[in-house]
């Protein structure tokens, strides 16, 4: 996907900041192959996407669903996302499971890909940091219920780092051919 010299858009969309570290870290290994522009999805309307020959898009879901601001920007620029080049990654806990850790088996990528017209060259699904010391008491307790309920961690007092980094290594490398 990147060629070298070319211009890439890497765009996030994030409730707690890890899908913007996630796209952070992207950038950082691609950084001597294009160059690189990141950004929200929020400040996203002051960039002419047309000047980008790549574009990267990943979004966190938090209570089953991504946020209402990417599916109304995709709608709005679905011309300019397939002109170029592009992919598209989600960040889910529950990617934390073995079973649901690729495109094809993760339920939140699968009812993305349901309610969008927009059909992504490249798919990628990882899971996200579970943050409880960081979280208000009305999340803190939320997120616990749905740990409880589908054996996720469960210790309010950590930080749980679900991400496996090699995941985002091989998407890295798979946008990069």
């Amino acid at each position: 996907m990147t060629k070298q010299n070319s211009k890439l858009l890497i765009l996030y969309s994030t409730v707690d900041g890890h899908t913007k570290s996630i796209c952070e870290y992207m950038g950082e290994k691609l950084k001597n192959d294009s160059q690189i522009t990141l950004s929200s999805i929020e400040e996203a309307g002051e960039l002419i996407l047309d000047d980008f020959q790549q574009i990267v898009i990943g979004a966190s879901v938090r209570y089953g669903n991504h946020r209402a601001n990417l599916y109304a920007f995709i709608k709005e620029n679905l011309n300019a996302l397939e002109k170029a080049n592009n992919a598209f990654f989600s960040v889910n806990l529950t990617a934390r499971k073995v079973n649901k850790d690729t495109p094809d088996t993760n339920p939140y990528l699968k009812k993305f890909l349901k309610k969008t017209t927009w059909e992504p060259n490249h798919l990628g699904v990882f899971a996200g940091k579970l943050d409880y010391p960081n979280y208000d008491c009305i999340n803190k307790l939320a997120i616990l219920f749905i740990m409880v309920i589908t054996n996720g961690p469960k210790d309010i007092s950590q930080v749980y780092e679900l991400t496996k980094w090699e995941k985002v290594d091989e998407f890295i490398t798979m946008i990069s051919k």
